[in-house]
This record gives C-alpha cells, sequence and structure tokens, in this order.
C-alpha cells in the first residue's frame, strides 16, 4: 500500500474517522454481574454460570469494581461524570450472546465528553494535509485533540469458533462453536467524537487510550487475546464540504498496525469508488491482515433496532461528588504529566520524554535507573536506556520486566563512566558482557581489564609519539585542517587499546597542537 497513493487520495477527499474501543477490565477478578472468575482461555464453557447464561429466575448483580473502573477511566480522560445513569437491555440475537440481549447503557453512560491530545511526527505528518490548522510545527509535527462521545460499561458477548476450511477462518468454515467463558465479562466502551482525519491519528489516538488504561491498573488491553478490541467507522467527503460521507463500518483490527492498515486501505478504496463516480454502501466489513484487505460482512443499511428499554432487574445509579472526588484521588500520574514531569525534573529532551512516559514499563524500568544514579545523571540514564538497552529489549524479544539487566545493573554501568572508570565507547562492550553472561559491571571491568587510563602522563607519551609519526597531517592541522583532530585521537586511542579517557586525550592533543 502506497504512501503517495494515500497522500494523493487525501488531496481530493477528507477522511471523517470515528473509533470504538471496547476493553475488557480484566483487573477484575469475578464478570460484570456475577461471580464467575475472569481469565483468558481454559476449557471451554466451564466459567459460566445461571446468571450470565440468562437462565430463568437468575439476577444480575453489578460489580462495583467494574463501575469504579469506568469512573476512573472517564476522569482519566477528562470526561464529565454522570450524577445518575443506568443500564438498559440491548436486545439483538448473536449466536454467542446467551440471553438474546445484552445488559448496556444507551442514553444514559458513566461518562461523557472527554478528549485525547495526541501528538504526530515522523511520516504520519504527511496525510494530514491542513497541518496548519492544527498548528503545526515548522517540521510538520503537530497535536490535535480528539473528543470522546462517551464511555460506558457492560457485558461481553462469549466467542465463535469457526471450524474447518481456510485455516478455520469464516470463510470456508463448515460448522462454528460457541464458547460462552467470555460471556458476562465486565466491557467498558469508549466512543471516539468523529474528530480522527488519518489513520496514524487513529492509531494514535488508541495507543493513547490503551496507555492511560495501563495506568490505571483496569486492564492487561491484550489486543492478540481480545481484551482490547478497535472497530473503526471511516467515510470520505469532498474537501472543504461539512457533510458526511456513506460510513463504512471495520472490524477484526487486533494490533494497532492493523487499525492504521485497514483504515488506509478503506480510505483508498472509497477514494476509487467515487472517483469512478460509484457510490459508498453502508455496510460492516472485515479486515483480512493476510491479504491486506476488506471485505463485506454485511448491509448496515437500516439501523438496526436494539429496542432499548431500562434494565428491570437493577436500580438506577447515583454518584454525589464525595463519591467522585474519592475516586479522582486514586487516580495516579498520568501519561502526559509524567512526560512533562521528565522534563521539567530531569532535563530530557521532549522526543525522550514521550518515548519513556509512552511506555509504562519502560518509564518505570528508567526511573529505578535514575533512582541508582541519581537526578544529575538522568539524562545519561535515558540515553541508555533509548539505546543499547531497548535495542537489547527488541532483539531478545522481551520486555523491561523481564529483561535480563536489571535497573540496578545499568545504574552502576553509568556510574562507572561518569566517575572515569571506562569510556563511554567502552561502556557498550561491557553492556553486551552484561547481557551474555550476567556478570556485574565491575566484575566484567576486572575481567577484561578494561579500566581506562586518565593519567596524563602515560597519555602524553603516546601523544608525542603519535604526532612525532604524523608530521605532514601536524602540519596541515596547524594549517587551519582542524578536522585533523580526530584523526590523532583515533591514533591514540588505538595505541592505548581503547583505554586512554577520551577528554584527557582531547585537552592533551589541544595543548600540544595549538601551541
Amino acid at each position: 500500500m502506497s504512501k503517495d497513493r494515500l497522500t494523493t487520495v487525501l488531496e481530493s477527499w477528507e477522511a471523517v474517522i470515528g473509533l470504538e474501543i471496547h476493553t475488557e477490565l480484566t483487573s477484575l477478578n469475578t464478570k460484570m454481574f456475577c461471580g464467575c472468575p475472569v481469565q483468558f482461555g481454559g476449557e471451554s464453557n466451564t466459567r459460566v454460570c445461571p446468571v450470565c447464561l440468562g437462565m430463568p429466575g437468575a439476577l444480575p448483580v453489578p460489580n462495583e469494581s467494574a463501575v469504579e473502573a469506568t469512573i476512573l477511566a472517564g476522569l482519566a480522560l477528562d470526561c464529565r461524570i454522570s450524577r445518575w445513569s443506568q443500564f438498559h437491555r440491548k436486545n439483538y440475537f448473536y449466536p454467542d450472546m446467551p440471553k438474546d440481549y445484552q445488559i448496556s447503557q444507551y442514553d444514559l453512560p458513566f461518562c461523557v465528553g472527554g478528549g485525547v491530545n495526541v501528538e504526530i511526527d515522523g511520516d504520519g505528518c504527511a496525510q494530514r494535509l491542513d497541518r496548519a490548522a492544527v498548528g503545526a510545527d515548522p517540521d510538520g509535527t503537530y497535536t490535535t485533540r480528539i473528543g470522546i462521545t462517551r464511555i460506558h460499561l457492560e457485558e461481553d458477548t462469549g466467542k465463535m469458533v469457526h471450524v474447518g476450511g481456510s485455516e478455520g477462518r469464516i470463510a470456508g468454515a463448515t460448522h462454528s462453536l460457541v464458547d460462552f467463558n467470555r460471556a458476562g465479562t465486565a466491557l467498558m466502551e469508549l466512543v471516539s467524537e468523529p474528530e480522527i482525519r488519518t489513520p496514524e491519528e487513529a492509531r494514535r489516538f488508541a495507543q493513547k487510550v490503551r496507555l492511560v488504561f495501563l495506568t490505571l491498573g483496569v486492564s492487561d488491553c491484550n489486543m492478540e487475546e481480545g481484551s482490547m478490541r478497535v472497530d473503526a467507522n471511516v467515510s470520505l467527503r469532498r474537501r472543504g464540504d461539512i457533510e458526511f460521507g456513506v460510513k463504512a463500518e471495520v472490524k477484526n483490527m487486533n494490533s494497532f498496525k492493523a487499525l492504521h492498515d485497514a483504515l488506509a486501505y478503506e480510505i483508498l478504496r472509497q477514494g476509487d469508488v467515487l472517483d469512478a463516480g460509484g457510490t459508498i454502501d453502508q455496510e460492516t466489513r472485515h479486515w483480512d491482515a493476510g491479504k491486506k484487505r476488506t471485505s463485506s460482512l454485511r448491509s448496515k443499511e437500516y439501523a438496526h433496532d436494539y429496542r432499548y428499554f431500562p434494565e428491570p432487574d437493577m436500580v438506577p445509579f447515583t454518584f454525589d461528588d464525595e463519591y467522585i472526588d474519592r475516586l479522582r484521588a486514586r487516580l495516579p500520574e498520568l501519561p502526559d504529566a509524567r512526560g512533562s514531569r521528565y522534563m521539567a525534573e530531569y532535563g530530557l529532551p521532549k522526543h525522550d520524554a514521550a518515548v519513556l512516559s509512552g511506555d509504562l514499563e519502560l518509564g518505570d524500568y528508567f526511573e529505578q535507573v535514575v533512582e541508582g544514579v541519581g537526578v544529575p545523571l538522568a539524562r545519561a540514564a535515558a540515553n541508555l536506556v533509548l539505546g543499547d538497552f531497548s535495542a537489547y529489549l527488541n532483539a531478545a524479544g522481551s520486555t523491561p520486566t523481564d529483561a535480563d539487566v536489571g535497573p540496578r545493573k545499568l545504574a552502576r554501568l553509568i556510574q562507572l563512566v561518569d566517575d572515569g572508570t571506562i569510556s563511554g565507547k567502552q561502556a557498550k562492550e561491557v553492556f553486551a558482557e552484561m547481557v551474555a553472561t550476567g556478570e556485574k559491571p565491575r566484575q566484567i571491568i576486572d575481567r577484561l581489564g578494561m579500566r581506562q587510563v586518565s593519567d596524563s602522563g602515560a597519555i602524553e607519551e603516546v601523544v608525542d609519539r603519535v604526532l612525532a609519526s604524523n608530521a605532514a597531517q601536524v602540519a596541515e592541522y596547524r594549517a587551519g585542517k582542524h578536522g585533523l583532530l580526530g584523526f590523532f585521537v583515533g591514533a591514540v586511542m588505538r595505541e592505548m587499546g581503547g583505554q586512554a579517557n577520551p577528554a584527557v586525550v582531547n585537552e592533551i592533543l589541544h595543548a600540544r597542537l595549538d601551541a
């Protein structure tokens, strides 16, 4: 899928995108309205009871922790918390819906309004052609606020397992089985305003929401296991038009890359249809990650009549200021605030602060390293964590929590560079040995004899030899070719096996050459 082609389509058509982010509250021990345990996997249809199966006479009891988690999410995302709310029954038939209705919320959700600030940089900036309208920086980087319509709470459906056919996919499956283990799990749904204009904005918005939910600890947000699922509504309109076009809903996007690619494909598809004089059908479409395309699932020409009515087995909810303030006091430091603190307290550049605050585990690891080295060395800690340490994690497919190199070891390595025991170049070798052997930095330095030489007398002897054997280059340097300084530094470092203190080498060379 060509980036240039997407940009070409977006020159004529403006995309209007809204997301529905469904998040299972996996941090809870039990389902939304019963005591069945919440856990991924396991033998099918073993974590069910009369309540989540909708047996006659079984009454639902709302999970208080699920309500609190939803309100916490709303507070974290700047939503207004409804003082009066209630559950409704949403009536529709799906094979994996055991009750033939879903207990959900209709016109009185727990959380209303709010929004998320989304920062776009890199190649994603090219997708937004009206960057000036969103106050883009000279390099094209911009921040846009995506509004939230609502966050409401409901119960999840079960899971269909399609058997036979082509690799078990829906198309060609010979039959389908139903697993009700997931049915009744507390499901929080966030609906965005249709204010997203590019696939990259959609991806960043979903990533930011996921990061907030992880920070709150309400869900593991595992997209591969289905505990976070994203649906997207996308339409096109002529640039400058106000009216929305006909939308298509895209499903089955189980990663942020899939979300981006599916939206990019759908924009291209709709653009081609409209450019050819055709019309867009209102429908639900399926994203096939293998074929990199969407395909029609079912028509949505008319709105479903879900026959909502208030859940008769539960009373409405009322929340006073004291209750809401008590939950607000439980909010942890949120990602944006964390990034701002990294810049203010540690002096980190905006990019470094954004990367570290944008990964919950990596940010925690970084702060543990800073605890070991002190605030004055926070920049050095950030450089090592974002550099060699992150490269190691990517190569090993590991996470900061599972890493073989703990924050205390990394802190000690930084201190050894700072006190002149080893150079920054040597630190890279020591880090590689730490990964390979699990040894402490000091043990590796002693074993390999890697201590940095800072004795000026020893270094002066080597500098004098190097200058004597390179008289022509010395003359060129003194004639104004100062770029040769690096040549001399390299020659000295080679003679000393890379163990000379680079700062001392530079100081002595300047004294000799500039005399």
